[in-house]
């Protein structure tokens, strides 16, 4: 009896040190107007020791877009006869659902999530662009079947590697992450609903981070700690019908802007195309944390962009190159604003310029 009772209280005493891990696993990516929010079950697994994950992903947004093509598909330049600032740019309406399960194939204990994943996901978004009455906009002098609107669906399969760690309390990120993706979103799947659809999209995908120094890694705040970081993607495009959405992104399992951004300093989506391929470099200097609530970290930022385009259809490509610096501050490790400069290397922007002394940014770049 005595032993007995041991045992009930030692395992209840394993109860109370060891913590049970959530089954749930929520992700929010937040937007100038909008949010992405994502709900991750793992509470069952079907291969051991590594986790299988259900997801549902939903959103929307109210964005600022741009589109610097001509109505005769050829691209944008400052001699076409239209007004750089007031033409190309546009606002758009978009929601998404994601459905998906993403496989674990081995676990890394030290980020607690899979070192190797598969992933599938069923996709569909719908987008309306907003007429301004007033504005002549670039978008809707297209002949795109998607100018006003689209209703897409899609599949999306990939094979990911995840050692990044991003936990650390002085936020020095360190390891990799890598992933090889395929979408295909055939007309069958009820793409010529609502504007139309018809692609497949390979892309590849890494990104890494080396520490370079921590004064006090032992303090409770950072005192002052820096890290190097890169990030690499190729993306390549096909199919009879390619949505502007496609066009103006760099795939993967987290798409982001094409290169008009992803190459800072040069206008937001003005170099869209079907094969794609951008590298970020960038030095991060954490400033001393304080407490607002939770932790705040300020800090400073070097980086230089380069990128390739190639429109293939319209006979258009070239390479992109820009440096700048920049100051940034993460709020409660939630997201991050950034204000920074940048100097353009090898080609200006639409209206001449080869150097922009502001923008902005939510979020780090990578």
């Amino acid at each position: 009896m005595l032993v007995l009772c041991g045992a009930v209280a030692w395992l209840d005493a394993q109860e109370a040190v060891t913590p049970q891990r959530d089954p749930f696993i929520i992700t929010i990516d937040p937007k100038m107007l909008g949010a992405d929010l994502g709900i991750g079950y793992r509470g069952f697994s079907i291969i051991p020791e590594a986790d299988t994950v259900f997801w549902l992903i939903a959103g929307g947004s109210y964005e600022w877009l741009a589109f610097y093509r001509l109505p005769d598909n050829t691209l944008y330049t400052e001699a076409s006869g239209y007004d750089p600032i007031d033409d190309p740019p546009y606002t758009r309406l978009s929601g998404r659902l994601d459905l998906g399960i993403a496989q674990g194939l081995a676990f890394n204990e030290s980020i607690d999530a899979n070192l190797f994943e598969i992933f599938l996901f069923y996709k569909t978004r719908y987008d309306y662009v907003v007429d301004d009455p007033g504005a002549i906009e670039l978008i809707l002098e297209s002949t795109l079947p998607d100018r006003r609107s689209i209703f897409q669906n899609s599949l999306f399969l990939g094979l990911s590697y995840n050692d990044l760690n991003t936990s650390d309390p002085h936020l020095v990120y360190h390891g990799i992450y890598g992933e090889m993706s395929a979408e295909w979103g055939p007309k069958l799947l009820f793409n010529n609903l609502l504007g139309k659809a018809d692609f497949v999209r390979l892309n590849a995908t890494v990104k890494g981070f080396l520490p370079l120094f921590d004064l006090d890694p032992e303090s409770t705040a950072n005192t002052l700690s820096a890290y190097a970081g890169a990030f690499f993607a190729v993306d390549y495009i096909a199919g009879d019908t390619i949505p502007i959405n496609i066009q103006q992104t760099i795939g993967g399992r987290y798409p982001r802007p094409g290169l008009g951004r992803a190459v800072r300093g040069f206008e937001d989506f003005r170099f869209d195309g079907l094969f794609k391929t951008v590298l970020n470099l960038e030095f991060r200097l954490n400033l001393p944390q304080y407490t607002v609530i939770d932790t705040v970290t300020p800090g400073l930022f070097f980086f230089f962009d380069s990128g390739y385009y190639n429109f293939i259809y319209y006979n258009e490509s070239g390479f992109l190159f820009s440096l700048g610096a920049g100051v940034y501050v993460n709020v409660w490790k939630l997201t991050s604003l950034h204000a920074y400069t940048a100097l353009l290397l090898n080609r200006p922007r639409a209206d001449g310029s080869y150097w922009v002394p502001l923008l902005f940014l939510l979020s780090f770049h990578f």
